[in-house]
């Protein structure tokens, strides 16, 4: 089995509302599907979902890099033999973790659809058929928007993430007192502020995140102030996890030998695949640090990937960031995530489980698009 050609395509899609979090308003997503095919006919999706809060890639550069890096690479090449393709990668995209990310879930999809296998047998195997996993509620300034939308979704979901850090500390910690109040004692609350706490701010909202019944707090401060946050977590107050200082294998093993989180956020988009993203789960395993699965809001594919990596994992600290298809209002797959009971049932079939609509992924090139 020889790989025959690499194709990325620029999709255009749109949330079905604005996501806010962090300093990042998104109404839109440069999400760009890789396709690779092989001579016999087999073919393996891939996706990246660029966010300039992560990286500097753009939809622009992932299709320029697919095109003239990694398919002059991988032409020619058996797919079965990804880790050494993997790594002859590395020598040729530099800091590109989505581009990266989208490679090594085609790759992986394309071999599991070839022998009739899910990918998350090709990580190792499953450890469950479903995962949970949580809302999402963006930050909004009035906060009656914020109680409203984490109203609705606690129907649905057992577990919410909210975001602080973009305004005044204690006007975010009253928005997350509203959306408290309103939700009830009975679903659980976490808060990923993105690293835009400062120490005195962490310092000032302690006593208040206990009140509000936090169960634990995402980045917190930025990587830099990792003595501060390794503080904290020695003293057991509260859970710490780690995401914006996670971005490569090597940050999941500073981290954890650090001491400065009891959790690392294992995104694969962020970390620069579903390997990069087990191999980092593994070290924090070693360590005795917890894991979560997180996401950038992906669509259907990579989510799929997600539900796979999450599968594959023996233990889950927290909920995953598993449901970012229901946020557009597009989708590339004919499979929908559903959630039910809190929880995504992970896909069953070979490769990432999902059908890619081809010619759904065909109308929604954005280069084709007025």
């Amino acid at each position: 089995m020889q790989i025959q050609s690499i194709e990325a395509i620029p999709v255009a899609a749109s949330f079905r509302s604005t996501f806010r979090f962090g300093t990042t308003d998104r109404t839109t997503s440069p999400n760009v599907v890789v396709i690779i095919r092989t001579h016999d006919g087999a073919v393996g999706y891939g996706e990246a979902c660029p966010v300039p809060a992560f990286t500097s890639e753009t939809q622009e550069s992932i299709v320029e890099l697919v095109e003239q890096r990694v398919a002059p690479l991988f032409v020619g090449r058996n797919p079965e033999h990804r880790l050494p393709l993997l790594h002859d990668l590395d020598s040729v995209l530099k800091c590109a973790p989505f581009t990266n990310a989208a490679v090594d879930t085609a790759l992986l999809d394309l071999v599991g659809r070839t022998l009739d296998v899910p990918v998350h047998t090709l990580l190792g195997g499953a450890f469950r058929g479903r995962t949970e996993v949580h809302g999402s509620v963006g930050w909004e300034e009035d906060s009656r928007k914020m109680v409203d939308v984490a109203v609705e979704q606690a129907q649905t979901y057992c577990w919410l993430k909210l975001y602080a850090g973009r305004g005044d500390i204690d006007a975010d910690l009253d928005r997350l007192q509203a959306v408290r109040d309103a939700v009830g004692p009975d679903v659980k609350l976490f808060v990923d502020v993105n690293g835009m706490w400062s120490p005195s701010d962490l310092t000032r909202a302690l006593h208040r995140v206990h009140d509000i019944g936090l169960a634990m707090l995402e980045q917190p401060l930025a990587p830099a102030a990792a003595a501060f946050q390794r503080e904290l977590v020695g003293a057991l107050r509260i859970d710490i996890a780690a995401d914006e200082a996670v971005r490569t294998v090597t940050d999941a093993a500073a981290v954890s030998a650090d001491r400065s989180a009891t959790v690392l956020n294992v995104g694969h988009s962020k970390l620069g695949g579903p390997t990069a993203a087990l191999q980092a789960a593994q070290i924090a395993h070693a360590n005795g640090v917890g894991v979560m699965v997180g996401s950038v809001i992906e669509m259907g594919i990579a989510t799929a990937m997600g539900l796979h990596l999450a599968a594959a994992l023996p233990r889950l600290s927290y909920p995953s960031y598993l449901m970012g298809p229901l946020k557009y209002r597009q989708q590339i797959t004919e499979q929908q995530v559903e959630v039910v009971d809190g929880c995504v049932a992970v896909p069953a079939g070979p490769g990432i489980g999902f059908t890619v609509d081809e010619r759904e992924l065909r109308r929604l090139d954005a280069r084709t698009r007025p």
